[in-house]
């Protein structure tokens, strides 16, 4: 069990009760750190293994796009968002950092970020240099709270090893901005590939693994929303508790 569950609990703690929230309305949390406090994610079998499992949670690897009734303006929006992609240096953005999972996850190749969220920090200057962007993310339920948002960028000849996601309370969405033949994604047992201006929703507490078998760059727009399960005052908490993790998992970004 990574010390990061056990060393985080305080802080939800302290939040409620200066909150005053009734304890009961977050069960499915208090109990879903309970478990993760003893599990050891890493031996086990089942292809969706977070290290923070919330229970009670409807859980599949891909989602169909009726849940999310935005995505519909998210690819109207493509075009202004691809440009602004652009504008900020495309494939080769100047702001853009080393995704901080890169070191251990890609296997090959270059994986880089450009953000505008991470865990509850936002990044103004980017979100000022793509106004139109940031209008269409305003619609989906916890882009700036429930996890990562980000230009993701794939070098050539990239593969990104299986791994899952560190909490099950949120889904991510991919809207494919660069998609050069050859880049695909598997979760869980089944792989599917991008296509530009269209978007996709997985689970990324289901084990999944990216390629990019390119000669050029693959990029989309990545994004965390809220399982669409989630109460009002479970979003408030993890939410706060977002903030905190960063500071356990992020804590040079």
């Amino acid at each position: 069990m990574p010390a990061w569950v056990n060393d985080s609990r305080p802080f939800l703690d302290r939040w409620i009760d200066e909150q005053h929230v009734d304890r009961s309305r977050l069960t499915r949390i208090l109990d879903g750190l309970e478990v993760s406090s003893w599990r050891e994610p890493a031996d086990e079998d089942a292809v969706q293994r977070p290290e923070v499992l919330l229970p009670g949670l409807t859980a599949q690897p891909w989602w169909d796009r009726r849940y999310f009734p935005w995505i519909t303006d998210l690819e109207a929006g493509f075009g202004a968002i691809r440009e602004e992609f652009e504008a900020v240096g495309g494939l080769v953005p100047a702001d853009a950092v080393r995704h901080p999972n890169s070191g251990n996850l890609a296997e090959a190749g270059e994986w880089n970020a450009y953000y505008f969220h991470l865990l509850g920090r936002s990044y103004p200057e980017h979100i000022a240099r793509c106004p139109r962007t940031t209008k269409v993310l305003s619609e989906p339920d916890g882009v700036a709270d429930s996890g990562m948002c980000y230009f993701s960028i794939m070098g050539p000849r990239t593969h990104v090893a299986p791994h899952c996601g560190f909490i099950n309370a949120r889904v991510r969405c991919h809207l494919g901005l660069v998609v050069p033949d050859g880049g695909r994604m598997r979760v869980a047992d089944e792989t599917r590939t991008w296509r530009e201006g269209r978007a996709i929703v997985f689970d990324d507490s289901f084990e999944h693994e990216v390629w990019n078998d390119a000669d050029s760059g693959r990029a989309v727009l990545l994004f965390d929303v809220w399982h669409p399960e989630l109460t009002t005052i479970e979003k408030r908490a993890l939410a706060y508790m977002m903030t905190v993790w960063k500071t356990f998992l992020y804590e040079d970004h």
